[in-house]
């Protein structure tokens, strides 16, 4: 009988376990970051949407009703016997998740209504009037976010969200 080699296990040694594993937690802390950053840009983006949504929602008020701003309170909860921005404007749109910032964590939606400030210069104006004429209406904002609810990316809001009267969102 001829000699037999002894039988050597296969498998992986704890030193090549060990190297894989840190491999993997390098590549997670390279990639978290940019992850996180990438969902931070998808809420800002949702963001801006509804601004979006709501600035048709007020332009359709707008042609219903002389071509002049409605009359809004700047903060419901300091004015009540104003109208909300979302009692006026949700049953044009119809959806009230419009009304919700997705990174509003401060409780504005559930306070005020909406997480979106009303320009309170705006209200009983007309359209394209006097305001808009010596600001340009891309320099006239007409709602933003109450806060800043999104990191500050060097825009010159502070991390707001800003829609114009024109229909320029800045994020």
């Amino acid at each position: 009988m001829a000699p037999t080699e002894p039988i050597r296990a296969r498998g992986f040694t704890l030193v090549e376990i060990l190297v894989v594993v840190a491999i993997v937690g390098l590549l997670m802390a390279l990639l978290l970051p940019v992850l996180m950053s990438s969902r931070s840009q998808a809420r800002r983006i949702q963001c801006a949407n509804n601004l979006r949504e709501l600035h048709r929602g007020v332009n359709l008020y707008c042609m219903d009703n002389r071509m002049l701003y409605p009359i809004l309170a700047l903060k419901p909860t300091a004015n009540t016997s104003a109208t909300r921005l979302r009692d006026l404007i949700e049953p044009i749109l119809r959806d009230p998740r419009v009304f919700k910032c997705p990174e509003d964590r401060q409780g504005f939606f559930e306070k005020e209504g909406s997480s979106y400030e009303w320009n309170a210069a705006l209200n009983g104006r007309p359209q394209d009037g006097k305001l808009e004429e010596i600001l340009g209406s891309s320099r006239t904002p007409m709602l933003y976010d109450y806060e800043n609810f999104h990191p500050d990316n060097g825009n010159g809001f502070s991390g707001k969200v800003i829609i114009f009267v024109d229909g320029n969102v800045v994020k």
